[in-house]
């Protein structure tokens, strides 16, 4: 078996036919697709059932109660997979029919490759393009394949560029390398899990819109957003990353500058205590703040944004 597929939901009804529908008219069909309803309370089973006769879908694993992390169907995914790659098939997007044929390509070129990732367009809860997505085609280098340490330290600091997972294929072998903090996230532990990922060897990128990453108002992202959550779990991530980093005194002084400077601008309950919890990040002083401010005009350390 080449690729498992894993299909965590939760109350995406309305999706789930086109999601599933794309998957089984991948070009690459050495593939099992592993369902798992986190206790849905829409009309989810009703749509997922007849899937089950289809020869590459697993019987649907849905839970007793809902789980309210993401992070653990993925790792009951996990266990469940027989695949030599894992694909994390969100099941509200969609994929192009060369998605995996692409990835598996790339994987299978480079031995070094730990995972890959295409690009993305970004639609509505219809269906309809919206934009594309924050992809820069201007960093795109050679044949895409660069080294997951380097590729960390310029591109994952100061934001998750690895923004969804269905864009996303990866070496199942990896896995036994990736710190289990990720499942104890809401909605931040795949920052933490593509680094633990991609730092274990290469990463391709591949220069393709062969992912669509919809967007509704139910989405996770969208409600750990107002509460202050996303700001708690932005410097659990960016402890976690530093920490496996080396990186410069001015380095250090930039990502604390770039976070003060966007957490001086949110109000939520707790903020103080947030703040002396994490000074690494939001602890900064006016000097770090200005001097992130020069160092997104002069590339001064390095860091791209």
């Amino acid at each position: 078996m080449k690729v498992s597929v894993i299909v965590p939901n939760y109350n995406h009804a309305p999706y789930l036919k086109e999601r599933l529908d794309s998957i089984l008219a991948q070009t690459e069909q050495d593939i099992e697709v592993i369902i798992l309803d986190d206790c849905s309370t829409d009309n989810s089973m009703e749509v997922l059932q007849p899937y089950e006769q289809h020869p590459k879908v697993r019987p649907v694993v849905r839970n007793a109660t809902n789980t309210g992390s993401p992070f653990r169907q993925w790792l009951h995914g996990f266990e469940l997979a027989q695949g030599e790659y894992i694909w994390i098939a969100e099941s509200d997007d969609v994929a192009e029919p060369t998605f995996l044929e692409e990835s598996l390509k790339r994987l299978e070129q480079h031995p070094q490759v730990q995972m890959t990732f295409t690009w993305s367009t970004f639609i509505d809860a219809e269906g309809k393009t919206m934009r594309k997505s924050p992809d820069r085609p201007s960093l795109y280098k050679g044949d895409g394949v660069y080294n997951g340490h380097n590729f960390a330290l310029r591109r994952m600091l100061f934001r998750n560029v690895i923004y969804n997972a269905s864009m996303v294929v990866f070496r199942k072998s990896a896995l036994k390398n990736v710190s289990p903090d990720f499942q104890t996230f809401r909605s931040g532990g795949d920052w933490v899990f593509w680094f633990d990922i991609m730092t274990q060897g290469d990463i391709a990128e591949i220069p393709l819109r062969l992912n669509h990453f919809r967007q509704h108002a139910g989405k996770v992202t969208v409600r750990a957003d107002k509460d202050g959550q996303n700001m708690l779990e932005n410097a659990r991530c960016l402890r976690h990353i530093c920490s496996e980093l080396q990186l410069t005194a001015l380095q250090r002084k930039s990502v604390k500058g770039r976070m003060t400077l966007r957490f001086r601008k949110k109000s939520f309950p707790g903020k103080q205590q947030l703040k002396e919890q994490f000074p690494e990040c939001y602890g900064g002083s006016f000097s770090d703040m200005l001097f992130y401010e020069l160092d997104k005009r002069l590339g001064i350390t390095g860091l791209l944004r």
